[in-house]
């Protein structure tokens, strides 16, 4: 296999397993046009349309709590499988759901697959990848969750005039069905086989996945990260490992503390409240913002390996972070003139934009490099876990907080975490390119 062949063979492997970050973006996603409609068939209150929304994000925060010792002992591909299972189950539910309380319970199933492939996917690409393309590879993953995100808008438009909101979340069999089929003709993680005392078949795939590059210092590099001492999980708790699970946990907060699901979630009904009536053109709104978040997470994955993490989650907070202060101060000025939505749009894609650029993406690339192979699976299903709670709390808040607040002081709480994330990573986050994953481990050890 030639080098060309070779990198047409890793990108394939990659993008197959970024199959489940399309389906994560896609199934958070299209819920927001379809929740007009749901909202109609079954005549929902405030609290029953959250539930509706947030359900997911419960089920993703138990996939990833309840899979971390799974994909350790199981394998990342195996997981992997099992949410392509989970994603067309719980889609047939939800799609047939002849009560709400059906519909909730098909959305925790796609929830608890979000869970376990959202840190499973950058987990096993991860791993696939050499450190100079690693970061790219990794926001692979990120860019099918924006796509599928954007996707489920252009859907839930392209749906809007029969209100088929059944279709809207059935389309979703598509990906997953490709998933199914695509996992079971990719290999299994190379350093999981060596974490498994399985060298030969670890030094088969690594050396498919290399090409004609001599592989045998990596492979060194990896055996003997393993051959240092024993890691045990516990060993997370006690230093230097717990600065490292604490870094993950704050950027996991952050990551959704800055508002970014109000958006993906509830565009059309946050537009609708900032002057957008019409109800097509709530939902064109959100889809415009779905196609922002995909362009800047491609910006992202072409710089990553240049620029660096750390360099593009400060870029990347301060974009945010003002554009989201000058929509704080502007709100309460703006009505419903052509220029005041032109505005309104303008700080909410550049907002969306700093976003993608920054925490949207890097916080898996960073997850899916920090932690020690010996527990990668169960410290990354840990870190994610307590993101996806971040992410329920606000999702089930945000409708409360915004009738409550208003808008304009809803995005300055949002601005202020901004400001937060830029002096965490400042001074906490070191940087990680071109670093092989057994190399952060030593750092870090020493550290």
């Amino acid at each position: 296999m030639n080098s060309r062949s070779q990198s047409y063979f890793l990108w394939v492997v990659a993008s197959i397993a970024a199959l489940g970050g399309f389906l994560f973006g896609y199934d958070t996603g299209v819920i927001s046009g379809a929740l007009i409609f749901i909202q109609d068939s079954f005549v929902l209150n405030t609290l029953q349309s959250e539930w509706v929304v947030s359900s997911v994000v419960l089920g993703a925060l138990l996939g990833a709590l309840c899979s971390g010792v799974l994909a350790d002992h199981f394998g990342r591909r195996m997981m992997l499988l099992l949410s392509a299972l989970f994603f067309i189950l719980g889609t047939v539910t939800a799609m047939l759901a002849w009560q709400v309380w059906a519909l909730i319970v098909g959305r925790l199933i796609i929830g608890l697959a979000i869970g376990i492939s959202s840190y499973t996917t950058p987990l096993f690409i991860s791993e696939m990848a050499p450190a100079n393309k690693r970061g790219a590879l990794i926001l692979l993953s990120v860019v099918m969750i924006t796509s599928g995100e954007a996707i489920s808008f252009l859907v839930d438009y392209g749906m809007a005039a029969t209100q088929s909101w059944r279709w809207m979340l059935g389309s979703g069999l598509v990906p997953a069905v490709l998933l199914l089929l695509g996992l079971l003709l990719l290999p299994t993680s190379p350093r999981w086989l060596v974490l498994k005392g399985q060298a030969k078949k670890a030094k088969e795939t690594l050396s498919r996945l290399r090409g004609h590059v001599n592989i045998d210092s990596e492979f060194e590099e990896i055996s003997d990260t393993l051959n240092v001492q024993p890691f045990k999980w516990r060993n997370l708790l006690a230093k230097p490992w717990r600065k490292v699970l604490l870094i993950g946990i704050v950027l996991g907060v952050l990551q959704q503390f800055v508002g970014i699901n109000t958006v993906m979630y509830y565009g059309p009904v946050l537009f609708n409240q900032l002057g957008f009536a019409d109800t097509q053109a709530s939902i064109f709104a959100t889809f415009i913002m779905g196609v922002v978040n995909t362009l800047m997470s491609i910006v992202a994955l072409l710089c990553v390996d240049r620029l660096g993490r750390r360099r593009l989650l400060l870029y990347g907070f301060a974009i945010a972070g003002i554009s989201l202060l000058l929509l704080s101060y502007a709100l309460p000025d703006i009505g419903h003139r052509a220029e005041d939505k032109i505005i309104l749009l303008s700080l909410m894609v550049s907002y969306i934009g700093g976003y993608s650029l920054g925490i949207g993406g890097l916080f898996w690339v960073i997850i899916a490099e920090i932690y020690p192979l010996q527990c990668r699976g169960f410290a990354m299903s840990i870190v994610t876990a307590i993101q996806w709670a971040a992410n329920f709390v606000v999702a089930a808040t945000f409708l409360s907080i915004l009738s409550y607040f208003g808008a304009a002081i809803t995005f300055l709480l949002y601005a202020s975490v901004c400001i937060i994330g830029f002096v965490f990573c400042y001074f906490f986050l070191p940087e990680t390119k071109e670093r092989s994953l057994e190399w952060i481990q030593k750092a870090w050890s020493t550290s």
